[in-house]
Order: structure tokens, then C-alpha cells, then sequence
């Protein structure tokens, strides 16, 4: 693991409260939201199985997008500059669940049947390449309304990150369910987080933001995204289809590494460690964990750590401006990291 980059330490900020929040996000990117999905279909067009593509955006939340226009807005940005960046980040996501799915073997997507279970193994594969190519093809289109050293820097930070996307997938696939809350938080900063990191800095960069507020929404974005995943864990133990967007359980069947899991394997004694271990080799559903780690107090611990790395994101935005694209950057992170709740 000594190859990713570190994570970095979450700031002491003041805790807000733990809400039961929905993902319905302001309306005030509404109609560029709408915007970057027309434009999706557009540019998908062409794209192999593109009326099934259509299937799976026409359900998406499109977070990603939605911090690209916020992002643009809350440095003074137009946020009809970065629709171009919207779709890039977007198609890139696409790319990424349609690989998971087929390494995880869920048998769903967004409410329907997924990708490789329609079209087959190979064909998604080669569906989800195509889709990262027409990534970048849409953000180098950006430099019709940006300087063109400003449109490749935004490349340069589409392509690290999602190199890191791909890294960090790479060493989850390594990783055993017991792994340490450093190796983790890792894995998470790389394969969750990225992607978010992605959209907000494309997002300040081209609209117009300084070197600090890129540092920032970079400090913002990797604090969400790592609380995200958080969330995403402790949805497939307990959560609903509708809100985790796949099957839930897929993770523990496949022996994903999850925070809950991990500090239950840290807190057991050796006896209990040999207990789990073989459950992990053996699978264990839901139903005989849940109660256990509820017992234990390891959820709440869990939703400790997922509120605190939400509070640093919101922290790392208190230079930004009183504008409606900070707050609705502050909604985003209370909201997207809050589906969870007990």
C-alpha cells in the first residue's frame, strides 16, 4: 500500500449534527444538471449500446456534476463555462461502475439489470473504455470557452485522478476484508474520493479560482468522498437498493474491505479473529453482523468517523464566499454523506 499517496489528517473542526438527509440536492443547477444529461445523450449517440447507455444516465444523481457547477460558482465562475467538464466527469463515473460491476459481480445497476449482465462481460468491458476516451474528447472541447493552457491543466488533473481511481480499485482488489483503517482509508481516498476530487478542482480551475481555493476544494472533495464511501459501507449492510444504487450486501459478499468490519477485526480477541476469518472465507450474511456490530458500539464509531470527515469538508470551505455556490457545496456534502442513517 505504500504507493498511494497519504491521506491527510482530518482537521479538529466543530461538529455539525448528524441529520437523516435525502440526496434531494437545491435547484439551483437544476437546468444545467438537465443541460449536461441532454448533452450526454448527444454525445452517446454514437457510442456502442447507446440506447442502454441512455438507460443508466437517465437514472444517475449526477453528484459529480452538480460539484463541477457548484465549484465553478462558489470562485465567481459562470457555470455554463464548465458543462463540458459536467459530461467528462460524468461519462468517467459511468466508466468506473460499469468495471465494478463486472469485479464485483453484482447483478444490478441503478434499478436495472447491469451492463454485463445485458450485453455480456467483454461487451461491457470494451463499452466502459469507450466511454473514458469520450471523457476526455468532451473536456478538451472546453477550450472554446477557456484559455488553452487552462483546458490542459484540467486534462492533467482528469487523467491523475483518474489513474488514482484506477490504482486505488486496484489494491481493493488486493486487500483482504481485514485490513488496517490506514490501508482503508487509503484505498478510499484513491478509488471513492478521486473522482470527487476531479470534479471540484476541474470545476475551480475553470472557473477561474485561485491556487489556494484549488487546495481547498481539494481538501473538500477528498474529506466527501472518503465520508461517502463510509456511507456506501455502512448502505450495504443495512441500507436499500434505491439508496446504494446496486444490490445490497455486494460488498460483504465479495469481501470488500469496510470500515465497520475493520474495527470489528481490531477490537476481537484471537479466538474471535479466527471466528471472523473463517466467516470471510465461509460468507456471512447481514443478519449475523448487524447486531453484532450495533451491540458493540462499532456503528456508532463508524458514524463518528464518517461525520468528522464530512465536518472537515465543510471546513476546508470557510474562505470561500457567502455565495450559492458554497452553500450549495455545503449541501452537497451533508447530503451526499448522510443517505446512511440509524
Amino acid at each position: 500500500m505504500g504507493e498511494l499517496s497519504a491521506v491527510p489528517l482530518v482537521p479538529a473542526v466543530a461538529t455539525a449534527p448528524e441529520t437523516d438527509c435525502s440526496l434531494d440536492l437545491p435547484t439551483a443547477f437544476s437546468g444545467y444538471l438537465e443541460r449536461t444529461r441532454q448533452a450526454l445523450y448527444l454525445r452517446l449517440g454514437a457510442a456502442p449500446a447507446s440506447g442502454l447507455l441512455r438507460q443508466y444516465f437517465d437514472r444517475g444523481k449526477m453528484l459529480r456534476a452538480f460539484l463541477v457547477f457548484a465549484a465553478a460558482e462558489a470562485v465567481g465562475g459562470d457555470p455554463e463555462d464548465v458543462v463540458t467538464a459536467a459530461e467528462a466527469i460524468e461519462l468517467l463515473h459511468g466508466a468506473s461502475l460499469f468495471h465494478d460491476d463486472i469485479m464485483d459481480h453484482a447483478a444490478e445497476r441503478r434499478g436495472i439489470a447491469s451492463l454485463h449482465q445485458q450485453l455480456g462481460v467483454g461487451q461491457a468491458i470494451v463499452v466502459g473504455d469507450d466511454l473514458l476516451l469520450r471523457a476526455f474528447t468532451a473536456l478538451a472541447e472546453a477550450r472554446t470557452r477557456h484559455p488553452a493552457g487552462r483546458v490542459l491543466e484540467a486534462m492533467d488533473v482528469l487523467n491523475q485522478l483518474a489513474r488514482d481511481c484506477c490504482r486505488g480499485q486496484f489494491e481493493e482488489l488486493y486487500a483482504k476484508s481485514w485490513i488496517s483503517e490506514e490501508q482503508y482509508l487509503d484505498i478510499v481516498s484513491c478509488k471513492t474520493a478521486a473522482p470527487f476530487v476531479a470534479a471540484g478542482v476541474m470545476g475551480v480551475l475553470l472557473g477561474g479560482g485561485t491556487q489556494e481555493q484549488v487546495a481547498q476544494i481539494r481538501m473538500y472533495a477528498q474529506q466527501m468522498g472518503i465520508a461517502f464511501q463510509i456511507d456506501d459501507d455502512l448502505l450495504d449492510l443495512v441500507g436499500e437498493p434505491g439508496l446504494l444504487g446496486k444490490p445490497v450486501g455486494n460488498s460483504l459478499a465479495e469481501g470488500r474491505p469496510m470500515l465497520p468490519l475493520i474495527y470489528l477485526w481490531r477490537d476481537s480477541s484471537e479466538a474471535a479473529q479466527a471466528a471472523l476469518y473463517r466467516l470471510g472465507r465461509e460468507g456471512c450474511s447481514r443478519d449475523e453482523l448487524v447486531p453484532f456490530l450495533k451491540q458493540s458500539g462499532i456503528i456508532d464509531r463508524v458514524l463518528q468517523v464518517r461525520r468528522r470527515h464530512r465536518d472537515a469538508a465543510i471546513a476546508a470551505l470557510q474562505n470561500f464566499t457567502d455565495s450559492r455556490g458554497s452553500h450549495a457545496l455545503r449541501a452537497l456534502a451533508s447530503r451526499a454523506t448522510g443517505r446512511a442513517s440509524w
